[in-house]
């Protein structure tokens, strides 16, 4: 996709001056490119955000030469927004919900790869996720997208959302059967998960770029111990049931679930060694359900999440856990060490929205920043719920903060600052709600009151959403 500038700028003279004008556009006065007074610049890939763009006018008959300079800023149309990824027409579509100088919610992007690629993404939606070209994050970054298909299954630069690489050349040699799940993108190691549980590891020859190197046609395999003493160890094909993102964490790892064998373990990826491991808590408190074996628990949903300790960003972990009673249960984590996690809290829910459905979603506590938002939601059938995370109550009681005409498939919070909170339908509508603290925010707010805006197209059946930052 080409970007196109275009200016006609007015010029004025306190001097009669009809002809003998000569024009010259540069660069910081440096790079000439247009000898014309209204300029048609295509932007290149590799622009730098910032140019200062100077136009010299010459009056031939007199020798005078008059300046004028202006900023130019690059930054991606898809950004500072909602990227939406839905089932439409039954293939895959993206959408975009845009904010403008960064106050108003009030563009709306449609059916973006087909005005892109001239043609449709082609197979059902399964995941989509956003991650970094390179380890510091200067290079850009991309959005895996994983369909229904695998070899309809690509990487998408974020800033442009042009197709990249297609998955399937990120192989030497393609597994059986694979039929990709979710996705995980570290500075050295890619993961990724099949939906019969195999997950696949790609390690990247540099860590400043992640297609440097291929994915195993061979299942991660982990060198479980026999003991405590971890001297004897037996391999174990891992058979996960789902990655755990969003825990800002100082040791750079995921967590996975295996379902089957009722435990968590840790992926770290973002070390040359990289290392498969389980999670290490000194102290449970009587009662509580441990990381390493959930016994005749069952798993509901789980989020991660950033919090701050003085300042300083840290990860955390929220369980919803399912009881042999058919009672639901929420536990807190801090999980900024996989070694050295601590148990936080583990409360009862009470209320009749409660089932094995629910969505959670916990926003960041404002990268560290001290203040950010103390709750927690809770996606139950049509309607938004919300609770403290890190209240004193003996029992986590939700309360209602939206209700919607369809069920809701897909809510995510506005990284870093929590002000909003954008929640797609099963019907294919998308809102946005007020999530912001005091007294003119959403939580001040009557019901009526949190509603921000609704996309005025159907984007079809919500699948799931990403927040891009400003760039």
């Amino acid at each position: 996709m080409k970007i196109k500038v275009i200016i006609k700028p007015e010029i004025t003279f306190d001097i009669e001056t009809k002809v003998g004008l000569k024009y010259e556009w540069s660069i910081e006065l440096d790079s000439v490119f247009s000898r014309e007074k209204d300029v048609e610049y295509i932007v290149p890939v590799d622009a730098p955000k910032k140019m200062e763009w100077v136009l010299q006018v010459t009056d031939t008959l007199s020798g005078l030469t008059f300046m004028a300079r202006t900023m130019v800023n690059v930054r991606s149309l898809y950004s500072d927004g909602f990227l939406i990824l839905s089932e439409k027409d039954g293939v895959s579509s993206l959408s975009f919900l845009k904010r403008s100088n960064g106050a108003d919610w009030d563009r709306c992007i449609y059916d973006i790869y087909e005005g892109i690629e001239g043609t449709s993404l082609g197979g059902k939606p399964v995941q989509f996720f956003l991650h970094e070209l390179g380890g510091d994050g200067s290079a850009g970054q991309h959005v895996i997208l994983l369909q229904d298909d695998f070899y309809k299954c690509m990487d998408l630069d974020a800033g442009n959302l042009e197709k990249s690489l297609e998955l399937s050349k990120e192989f030497q040699v393609i597994p059986e059967n694979i039929k990709p799940k979710q996705a995980y993108f570290d500075i050295w190691f890619s993961f990724l998960l099949d939906e019969d549980g195999r997950v696949f590891a790609r390690k990247n020859f540099s860590s400043g770029a992640f297609h440097t190197g291929y994915f195993s046609q061979y299942p991660l395999v982990y060198m479980q111990p026999v003991d405590e003493t971890g001297e004897e160890t037996v391999p174990h094909e891992l058979k996960v049931d789902r990655f755990v993102y969003d825990m800002n964490t100082e040791g750079g790892y995921v967590f996975v679930y295996e379902k089957e064998y009722k435990r968590f373990l840790y992926l770290r990826g973002s070390s040359s060694y990289g290392t498969i491991g389980e999670p290490g808590v000194a102290n449970y408190p009587d009662g509580f359900v441990r990381l390493d074996d959930l016994g005749d628990n069952e798993l509901i949903a789980t989020s991660g999440y950033w919090w701050n300790d003085y300042y300083i960003p840290a990860g955390g972990l929220f369980n919803i856990i399912k009881r042999p009673d058919g009672s639901y249960v929420g536990q807190m984590f801090n999980t900024d060490k996989p070694e050295a996690i601590e148990t936080v809290s583990q409360r009862k829910f009470k209320g009749d929205m409660m089932n094995d459905n629910v969505l959670l979603l916990i926003p960041d506590n404002g990268k560290g920043r001290g203040f950010g938002c103390p709750y927690a939601f809770l996606a139950s059938g049509n309607v938004l719920y919300y609770f403290g995370k890190d209240d004193d109550a003996e029992e986590i009681v939700p309360e209602r903060y939206y209700g919607f005409p369809a069920e809701i498939t897909a809510i995510e919070d506005e990284w870093h600052s929590n002000e909003y909170l954008c929640v797609g339908l099963a019907n294919g509508e998308v809102y946005l709600l007020d999530i912001r603290q005091g007294s003119k925010g959403g939580f001040a707010s009557d019901e009526a009151g949190r509603f921000v805006m609704k996309m005025d197209k159907n984007v079809g059946r919500v699948k799931q959403i990403i927040h891009k930052k400003a760039e």
